[in-house]
């Protein structure tokens, strides 16, 4: 018995300290619809910041520092940027210093609906950061271009979809970005949609999770995401990233979900 409340004990402790536990954790991700301008185009992607409590100012500028040292092509935000309206401004006082080649993208999450809206698309503004929520932008090098778009979050706004893929054609290759991976029970194959990024679920703060996926019915598995709780999955003509995002909501813990940041590189794949 004594073993077990030491067993128990300890790994409750490390549930509180692995959320300042955070890592780099990068993906290729090939693809034949990309054109040969963007072979080796990279991509940073920040999700659920949650500024305010196991992040703070000082973490976030190191955090900011590690992404501009990797010199990414752009950045996307994938939402949850606070966990107070208070927390707006300063967060992104922080983000307004990434450093990119062609631009900072972001959509809304559940929590910067309900903080504030006004003050997180103005905080945005002020940070020169473009919104892909319910929008989308084409992304240029040399005569070829990339469809980047976004749609709102699942909980607390519409998602329109239409601006991402209503002006391509199947060999374009499209990135949309949900706060919510649930949405992604929601595209259509006909969608075209190459590679998917999303956030929220904190990798289920709990690694095993994951594997129920397995053995739940499907609607269950709709209803949690579980399929898509964390890291990558690849399907017939898409990848799916989600990232366990960088800091913690409700509850300041988590178990073999360590917070991250997500670095991916695309690469254009010879057939």
């Amino acid at each position: 018995m004594k073993k077990k409340v030491i067993i128990a004990s300890t790994i409750l402790a490390y549930a509180f300290v692995e959320p300042y536990i955070r890592r780099i954790k990068k993906y290729k991700v090939e693809h034949a619809q990309v054109p040969p301008e963007f072979d080796g185009y990279k991509i940073a992607f920040l999700a659920d910041i949650h500024f305010g409590r196991t992040i703070n100012s000082c973490n976030l500028a190191r955090m900011v520092d590690d992404v501009n040292r990797w010199k990414p092509d752009i950045v996307i935000l994938g939402g949850d940027y606070v966990m107070d309206k208070k927390h707006i401004y300063p967060c992104f006082k922080q983000l307004a210093k990434l450093q990119t080649k062609q631009g900072i993208y972001a959509v809304m999450g559940n929590h910067d609906v309900v903080e504030s809206i006004y003050d997180t698309k103005q905080a945005m503004k002020l940070s020169n950061i473009k919104s892909i929520n319910n929008n989308a932008f084409w992304l240029k090098k040399g005569n070829s271009q990339i469809k980047l778009g976004g749609v709102g979050d699942l909980r607390t706004q519409r998602q329109v979809i239409e601006p991402t893929i209503g002006d391509t054609f199947f060999n374009d290759y499209i990135i949309l970005v949900t706060h919510n991976p649930r949405y992604i029970y929601s595209i259509k194959e006909e969608h075209d949609i190459n590679l998917i990024l999303a956030g929220h679920t904190h990798g289920g703060q709990f690694s095993p999770l994951k594997h129920l996926s397995k053995v739940v019915p499907t609607i269950i598995d709709e209803a949690a995401a579980l399929s898509y709780l964390s890291g990558i999955t690849k399907e017939d003509t898409r990848s799916v990233i989600v990232s366990n995002g960088m800091g913690t909501a409700k509850f300041p813990l988590r178990i073999m979900t360590r917070p991250e940041m997500v670095f991916i590189t695309l690469k254009r794949k010879n057939l």
